[in-house]
């Protein structure tokens, strides 16, 4: 988990940053005005404002961490993530053993992947 973490962060801090960049800097100069704290400003202010970019961040993350491989195989090999048992099955048994667990991943992305910009979009 920390190599896939470690790996695909990137895109989760990429995503977070270029929302908080769309965070229109005058809102949060209101909330200070008004008596609000730092603190209270990025939870109420810049957060929300970032949420979406943030979301797609996790998602790309998330992403990439599914699909990692080098690292696991390399570092672990049990548990079995899934492209390591789409490996080993494929050089065990040959591709009809190993068909049907990718096909059951891809799909299991697409529909975490609709489910989550279903969501994302509908809280907007």
């Amino acid at each position: 988990m920390i190599a896939m973490m470690f790996l695909s962060a990137t895109f989760l801090i990429n995503g977070a940053k270029e929302g908080f960049k769309k965070v229109d800097i005058k809102l949060e100069k209101v909330a200070r005005t008004l008596g609000a704290s730092p603190l209270k400003v990025f939870f109420a202010i810049s957060i929300p404002n970032a949420k979406k970019e943030i979301v797609n961040g996790c998602l790309m993350m998330w992403g990439r961490g599914l699909g990692e491989f080098g690292a696991v195989i390399i570092l672990v090999y049990h548990p079995m993530t899934a492209p390591v048992l789409i490996y080993d099955r494929f050089t065990s048994f040959g591709l009809s053993y190993s068909a049907p667990v990718a096909a059951v991943m891809i799909i299991l992305s697409i529909m975490v992947f609709l489910s989550v910009r279903f969501v994302n979009n509908r809280l907007r």
